[in-house]
């Protein structure tokens, strides 16, 4: 054991006083991070917060506070629904909790420290589009530092998805592998056709109040005005998240999303908060679309709102939830004769199936929404039928097939232009190299495939791209990129609350700790993607509980 002097890494807490819980996982991360990481790495953290300064002076000063910040290496702000407590001696800030984060953004941009974390917990979309005011300065505070780059933030769900933040930055700062704040903004794309239909039903909607006006009606003149100005928002809001100004667009779809009965913006504020992760916020605009809509009633409007329902079940590991509803979804398409809607339920069955590892039942779906897309002509629906089956036949080690269904996927999304559509065929033609030992092609199709989801803002794409290039590097026996790789692809499955991508990443993290021979973190990585893909039914269960016996020494 190293006799060196451990290096000591003193990290400030400041939140306002609706995080206690998360005050108390903070220094449940401190403890754990010093018990393994710590030794390894040769540093200790040291946990300091206001109950430090009521522990030293008996009472709350916030000069002694202030000194603890001002001599700390790592700043960490967290908050919820509240901005703090009104602090009427310490202006210009109206709160303490404002003036902590204040003194120690001006000590950074002077001394370069400390380093600044800043993670805010999810607020429904209800709440957000009729804030009090705590919670409409967090929301413009968010805006803030959107605005001005100079400091990264991240949201999390759960006192545990805080703990997983607070682990992961602490280990990247011990390590100086922390990213730079000063990147470009990460736009959300939202689906042209969502974002068309808004721009075109406002067309429509602008040319009837002309004509209510010449036909002096003043009643439907003053309401088509009130439907124009809800798809205007809508489309600015969707605007906003193309050109990276994610908080912007967030406050224009919450309130959008509470007052209006047009089911074309809620479409549209559906897949801005499942594509930002917000999948709390997601559900609750799909209860009230399926509220407008009617749950039993047989329309297209209900099918598409069960469709994303599950959707989002599947994301957040819910398969028989995610399978019952497109089964509803099919049942009324098929009663409505929507054949493009039968298609997409098909489809979606069939990836709940490949999920599952189910690949025959897989196929079939497949096979019956790619005839379907052929019959009617929708080249989009092929090309993701094409992609879909190529991923069935490399699970089934067809790779002669599958490389034949990718090139034909890319042959169409590449003329259609679907840039989405086109990663998706790069990463799997990548990860099929990768299974042939091509290596050198595995990583020219998925930084293909990478640079198109960063172009056009789609996160779970991303994920899943670094997490491809980690098991590339890995197996050239580059591990400090492909650590670096996967640490990136959990960072954005936490983020989206993908449960399968993360079951992924830590089991991929597993297996490197494990070639490096840190078997304790090893065991730690395959334990968190074991009970992942336990809740998940997945057919790795059995992989990573055969993995865990081996580090254990327990026979099979």
């Amino acid at each position: 054991m190293s006799d060196a002097v451990k290096r000591m890494i003193r990290v400030f807490i400041a939140s306002p006083g609706d995080l206690v819980e998360e005050r108390r996982i903070f220094r449940k991360a401190i403890e754990q991070l010093n018990v393994g990481f710590g030794d390894g790495a040769n540093v200790e953290f040291v946990p300091l917060g206001w109950e430090d300064t009521l522990a030293s002076t008996g009472r709350r000063n916030q000069g002694v506070i202030n000194e603890e910040i001002d001599s700390c290496d790592v700043f960490i702000l967290a908050m919820n629904r509240r901005w703090g407590q009104d602090a009427s001696d310490a202006k210009p800030y109206s709160s303490y909790t404002e003036e902590e984060f204040h003194r120690a953004l001006e000590r950074w941009k002077s001394d370069g420290a400390p380093e600044i974390f800043v993670f805010f917990k999810r607020v429904d979309a209800e709440s957000e589009g009729d804030p009090g005011p705590q919670l409409r300065k967090v929301m413009d505070f968010r805006k803030h530092l959107e605005e001005t780059r100079q400091v990264l933030y991240h949201y999390f769900d759960s006192p545990q998805s805080f703990l997983d933040e607070v682990d992961r930055h602490l280990r990247a700062y011990a390590k100086d592998e922390l990213p730079k704040a000063d990147r470009d903004r990460e736009a959300v794309v939202l689906p042209i056709a969502a974002l068309k239909e808004v721009e075109e039903a406002k067309e429509t909607v602008l040319r009837k109040t002309e004509e209510a006006k010449r036909a002096n009606d003043a009643a439907e003149e003053a309401r088509l005005q009130l439907e124009a100005a809800q798809l205007q928002l809508a489309e600015d809001a969707a605007k906003l998240s193309m050109e990276g100004k994610i908080e912007f667009a967030r406050e224009k779809l919450t309130k959008l999303v509470t007052e209006t009965t047009d089911l074309r913006i809620l479409s549209l504020g559906f897949e801005f908060f499942y594509r930002t992760g917000d999948l709390d916020s997601a559900a609750m605009v799909l209860e009230k679309w399926l509220g407008l809509s009617g749950t039993e009633n047989r329309t297209a409007g209900t099918a598409v709102a069960l469709g994303n329902l599950g959707v989002l079940f599947k994301t957040r590991g819910e398969f028989d939830r995610a399978e019952e509803m497109h089964q509803k979804a099919l049942a009324i398409d098929e009663a409505i004769g929507r054949k493009e809607g039968m298609a997409c339920d098909y489809c979606n069955i069939g990836n709940v199936y490949l999920t599952r590892g189910e690949l025959d039942r897989a196929e079939e779906m497949y096979q019956k929404s790619l005839a379907i897309d052929e019959a009617i002509g929708r080249k989009e629906g092929m090309a993701i039928q094409y992609g879909n089956l190529g991923i069935l036949y490399q699970d089934r080690g067809d790779l002669y097939r599958a490389e034949e269904m990718h090139q034909k996927a890319l042959t169409i999304n590449e003329a259609l232009g679907r840039k989405e559509g086109m990663a998706s065929n790069y990463g799997n033609l990548g990860i099929l190299y990768q299974d042939r030992g091509d290596l050198d092609r595995a990583e020219e199709m998925h930084r293909k495939a990478l640079a198109i989801n960063e172009a056009i803002g789609r996160k779970e794409g991303m994920a899943k791209q670094y997490g491809n290039l980690g098991v590339m590097y890995s197996t050239r026996g580059e591990l400090d990129r492909a650590e670096e790789m996967h640490q990136k692809a959990l960072a954005i499955d936490e983020a989206l609350g993908r449960k399968e991508g993360m079951a992924r990443d830590y089991c991929n993290l597993g297996n490197l700790y494990q070639i490096r021979g840190e078997l304790d973190r090893t065991a730690e990585m395959h334990q968190k993607s074991l009970v992942l893909f336990r809740e998940l039914q997945s057919p790795h269960v059995e992989e990573v509980e055969e993995s865990l016996r081996e580090l254990r020494g327990e026979d099979g």
